[in-house]
């Protein structure tokens, strides 16, 4: 039945066109940088509020140097943020608690069952989606939402089961957390993208967590870190605060909310890879199947030429 499906779909040649899978890979590129969090915030050892404040601190210059080299001039690609002020508000919200949840199970777990707990994400966006923006609930993403989620669960099962404490307990509810607050975000962004440019989305949305967190970072302890920590700071404010926010949105805008939830999938398969190749540690044999399973769904999904 499956050779036979497959075939079926070969001969259709429904293969997305050059500037339709361009938008797929724009958000894939996106999320592969992401996929490195964990990483860096296990070797910063910061508290989220800390990390999330800071990142998005040093991502505004690049962003405005980025608006400024721009052929339209700096005010027109910062522009609609006060027509669109209550959601640029909520977004900056849902993207703040989701990073401060997903950093905070960081450091109380492993990278495995952070990231697992995280990707309850598509659940709750196909759950509501159909409600907030009013896209259609496509049936015939359940099969690839349902390969997707058991790849994952294939690929972390092994740490999932082994020397569960309540530390990890705790923080794969900071995690499902996360994952609740990321549906949110992806679902207002999407929303704001008919109306404003991935720079100027990316620029407020930036603009209002830094906000939203100042009050909190200046009532804190200061901070002395080493110099390479706020190199490295500013390095994750440059590459995932800002560059990738806005090839993230600027694929969205031509992508189906529930297709990019999906999606998100790559992101916990390139930790996985990232591991064998900086930490070396081996797959085994279920890791490769859930991967394999993953990059299927992805397949499933950008065969698919409808997407708004």
């Amino acid at each position: 039945m499956f050779i036979h499906w497959l075939r079926k779909k070969l001969k259709q040649n429904i293969a997305p066109d050059v500037s339709f899978l361009k938008n797929y890979c724009k958000v894939a590129g996106a999320l592969l940088l992401w996929s490195t969090w964990g990483v860096l915030v296990k070797r910063l050892q910061l508290a989220p509020h800390h990390i999330v404040f800071l990142t998005t601190l040093f991502s505004l210059p690049t962003i405005l140097v980025l608006a400024g080299r721009n052929p339209r001039t700096l005010r027109d690609n910062l522009s609609g943020a006060r027509r669109n002020y209550p959601y640029l508000v909520l977004l900056a919200l849902s993207l703040l608690i989701n990073n401060y949840f997903y950093f905070a199970a960081f450091n109380q777990t492993s990278i495995a069952i952070a990231v697992f707990s995280h990707y309850t994400a598509p659940l709750f966006v196909a759950l509501m989606a159909p409600f907030l923006i009013a896209e259609r609930f496509e049936k015939r993403l359940l099969l690839p939402l349902f390969m997707a989620l058991s790849g994952l669960a294939l690929i972390l099962a092994q740490d999932w089961l082994t020397n569960f404490s309540a530390a990890d307990l705790k923080g794969s509810f900071y995690g499902v957390a996360s994952g609740l607050a990321y549906a949110f975000t992806l679902i207002f962004a999407k929303r704001l993208t008919a109306y404003l440019t991935p720079l100027s989305l990316a620029f407020w949305q930036g603009f209002f967590i830094v906000v939203l967190l100042f009050p909190f970072y200046i009532l804190s302890p200061p901070l002395f870190l080493p110099q390479s920590a706020w190199f490295l700071l500013a390095g994750i404010g440059v590459t995932h605060c800002a560059l990738a926010p806005m090839l993230y949105l600027s694929g969205l805008k031509h992508i189906k909310a529930q297709h990019v939830a999906v999606i998100g999938y790559i992101e916990p398969l390139s930790a996985v890879l990232l591991g064998l190749l900086l930490m070396h540690e081996a797959p085994v044999w279920s890791t490769w199947l859930g991967g394999s399973a993953i990059l299927f769904s992805g397949f499933i999904i950008t065969s698919q030429k409808k997407t708004i």
